[in-house]
């Protein structure tokens, strides 16, 4: 063999190992990238989910704020709404012609609720109590009738004492 030949075949074997080294270290390198890649790609389908999932909550969010609030409403914000509370009573009581007395509001907690405890007595004609202690019973507040005592003053006045217990808001609003 001449040495021209063994030149060229030294350099051919040589082209031909530095790309295989090439190629090879090509693939590696597009093998990690695309381990990468599908990282990156699982994470923007992770975001792109998370982002329609947002979008759902505030959608509804948006579409279920006045039930909310209506729901909102028939609580007492905190013990200092307690005041509107009674005012509203009196006012129902006014208006139905009943003699009303608030008697030691209280607050009273029972199984992690708060609760705002009013005694009232009120007297009127037996129509005008029952038709009062019905519209206590149906109030728009989360409430309930805890006692009701009915007795006959005369042939025509009725003295009642009933307590009712309000829902008090527990937790810190974020409306």
């Amino acid at each position: 063999m001449h040495i021209s030949t063994k030149r060229v075949t030294v350099i051919a074997v040589l082209a031909f190992v530095t790309m295989i080294l090439v190629v090879g270290l090509s693939i590696r390198t597009i093998m990690a990238e695309s381990a990468v890649l599908s990282v990156q790609m699982a994470m923007i389908e992770v975001d792109q989910s998370q982002q329609v999932a947002l979008t759902r909550i505030q959608k509804l969010a948006q579409e279920t704020k006045s039930q909310r609030d209506q729901l909102h409403s028939y609580y007492l914000e905190s013990q200092s709404d307690s005041i509107g509370f009674l005012n509203y009573i009196e006012q129902l009581a006014g208006e139905r012609g009943v003699d009303l007395t608030a008697v030691n509001p209280t607050e009273v907690e029972r199984d992690g609720q708060v609760w705002l405890s009013v005694g009232y007595k009120f007297s009127g004609s037996l129509a005008q109590v029952e038709a009062f202690i019905r519209l206590l019973e149906n109030i728009p507040y989360a409430s309930q009738l805890t006692a009701i005592e009915l007795e006959r003053q005369s042939s025509v006045l009725w003295q009642t004492d009933v307590s009712i217990e309000v829902a008090v808001l527990t937790y810190e609003s974020t409306i």
